[in-house]
């Protein structure tokens, strides 16, 4: 098959998938388990005028676009998040694996044998399913304020498996590619074992987290996003983690010192930190080696 109609294939799962993914972060309730079967299995009706969806109604992206962002019948405006969802799980579903593909397309002669083997396929299936639960973790942060349970258990569980699974087969992956910052995360850590780097960096992200929100009786960071801290932890490892929680930090305070300029909040009030952390985390796994390589080159480092 061309790589061209796999990965278009791949987007066209995730944007599939990327359905589901609104049916769940909207129909979510605060005060609920965010897998309810009573809540997800009905079918889906405009938020307006409740009239139920016909499948012409239900294409992603398409049908938002077709239909111009209302609805067909009361034809009160939709929520963007329809088509944005759909679009960034579809990204994730056909991004990933080709990144994947170009990071670890650096190693040695067993390279070709990597590339077929079973465990490679299953860890690039837990690296999207990491992605597609940022996505939902984000929305519902900005929506409620709030991330499940569910899904920082979800996470840490995918920390471990992604953690097992580089440490069982390091003779296959070079230890320049135990960290998406490649060789230069060997400046920042004297370890070379996967095991120890992701637990240093659970433990690492969730005692940062963990001080500022109890420091700061909660106001500053909230304990939902303290357990958000130890899954990505676990799932980026040391020093990683750390580079990720940085450019939060960065991100989140520019953020926040502009609406306060502007006038629209307050130092009072609240600024969801879930797509800070997420967007660090994007940054740190697409771009972390460029990033501080160029930081380096400019310091004459």
């Amino acid at each position: 098959m061309p790589p061209v109609l796999f990965f278009g294939l791949l987007f066209l799962l995730g944007i599939a998938v990327g359905s589901f993914l609104n049916v769940l972060i909207l129909r979510y309730n605060p005060e609920e388990k965010l897998f309810s079967w009573k809540r997800l299995s009905g079918r889906s009706h405009c938020p307006h005028c409740r009239k139920t969806l016909t499948w012409v109604e239900l294409i992603p992206i398409a049908s938002f676009l077709i239909q111009r962002g209302k609805c067909k019948a009361c034809r009160k405006r939709l929520t963007i998040q329809y088509p944005l969802v759909e679009l960034a799980s579809g990204l994730v579903f056909a991004g990933i694996p080709l990144f994947l593909n170009l990071f670890f397309s650096m190693q040695h002669e067993a390279f070709a044998a990597f590339l077929l083997s079973w465990w490679y396929y299953l860890l690039i299936a837990l690296w999207i399913l990491v992605f597609e639960i940022l996505i939902v973790a984000t929305v519902i942060d900005i929506r409620h304020f709030v991330i499940p349970n569910e899904l920082n258990f979800g996470l840490l569980i995918l920390g471990i498996g992604i953690t097992a699974i580089i440490a069982t087969h390091m003779e296959a992956i070079s230890v320049f590619r135990l960290s998406f910052l490649k060789h230069l995360s060997l400046l920042f850590s004297p370890w070379e074992n996967a095991i120890i780097l992701h637990t240093v960096g659970a433990l690492a992200g969730g005692l940062v987290f963990f001080l500022l929100s109890t420091l700061s009786r909660g106001r500053a960071m909230g304990f939902g996003d303290v357990k958000l801290a130890f899954g990505l932890g676990a799932i980026f490892g040391w020093p990683d983690i750390a580079m990720a929680i940085m450019l939060s930090f960065i991100l989140g305070g520019l953020w926040g010192f502009g609406l306060i300029v502007s006038g629209k909040k307050t130092l009072r009030d609240k600024v969801p930190f879930a797509p800070f952390f997420v967007l660090g985390i994007i940054i740190t796994f697409f771009f972390g080696f460029q990033l501080l390589s160029s930081y380096f080159h400019l310091f004459s480092i």
